[in-house]
């Protein structure tokens, strides 16, 4: 007997960029394209499909959805050959299995105006050396990182843990204390932070039905706030993908 579900659920899943990106966390891989690779990144996608999503929503901007669902249908008509990112990796592979029609666009980049968090660090550097060395020394020298020997499985799984998303963030914050007297440097970057992470939240609950179940693969930076946000409209079921990323679950 189905059992009629009281709120829309969503799962948000952390992921690591398996392309270049000029984001604060940065992976250091091999051929994500070898054999071994692949079964690794299958065995990601296998577990995720175990949620049974109705929708897939992917990190990139919204304008660019008609582009994103052109590529989709490439490759669903084998077409198309996936480049190395989590969205063709994951997201692609993960709707096609599934018989989606489509997949979702929700991030959004546009500036506004504020300062770039290169800019930030650039004054942190020159007026409060000590404090951009703290937070070079706590968080950023351990987001330069390498998947070694550890499966991709692995990796994504570590990605997923409560501390890890909880560490990303704290980064965030030492950064909005960026800044001195009436010159809040930091929160100029940060509230553009806050807007984009705001504006996921829109786009993904706009999309997400009462009978949905939304799965979003996004970077780990995102997890905590599009998380708060999604918990804090008391609108939808938030799923820990950790439920998931586990051989056991049927």
């Amino acid at each position: 007997m189905n059992i009629k579900q009281e709120k829309p659920q969503i799962m948000v899943v952390s992921t690591f960029h398996m392309r270049y990106t000029p984001d604060l966390q940065r992976m250091e891989f091999d051929d994500l394209l070898a054999d071994s690779r692949q079964q690794e990144i299958l065995k990601v996608v296998e577990q995720l499909k175990k949620f049974k999503p109705t929708k897939v929503a992917l990190e990139v901007v919204n304008s660019e959805e008609n582009k994103l669902n052109q590529e989709f249908i490439q490759f669903k008509e084998g077409e198309l050959k996936l480049a190395i990112d989590e969205v063709h990796q994951l997201g692609f592979r993960i709707a096609s299995d599934l018989q989606h029609e489509k997949v979702h666009a929700v991030d959004w980049m546009d500036t506004v105006g504020n300062r770039g968090v290169g800019q930030v660090f650039e004054w942190a550097e020159k007026n409060q050396p000590e404090f951009f060395r703290y937070i070079n020394d706590t968080y950023r020298s351990n987001q330069q990182l390498s998947i070694g020997s550890e499966s991709i499985y692995e990796i994504i799984r570590s990605q997923n843990q409560t501390s890890f998303i909880e560490k990303e963030h704290e980064m965030y914050m030492a950064i909005a204390r960026i800044g001195s007297s009436q010159e809040y440097i930091g929160i100029d970057w940060m509230r553009w932070w806050y807007q984009r992470n705001l504006i996921l939240y829109y786009n993904l609950a706009k999309i997400t039905s009462i009978s949905d179940r939304t799965l979003l693969i996004i970077g780990a930076a995102h997890v905590h706030l599009v998380t708060q946000f999604l918990n804090e409209s008391k609108w939808f079921e938030v799923v820990n993908p950790l439920h998931y990323l586990t051989e056991e679950k049927n």
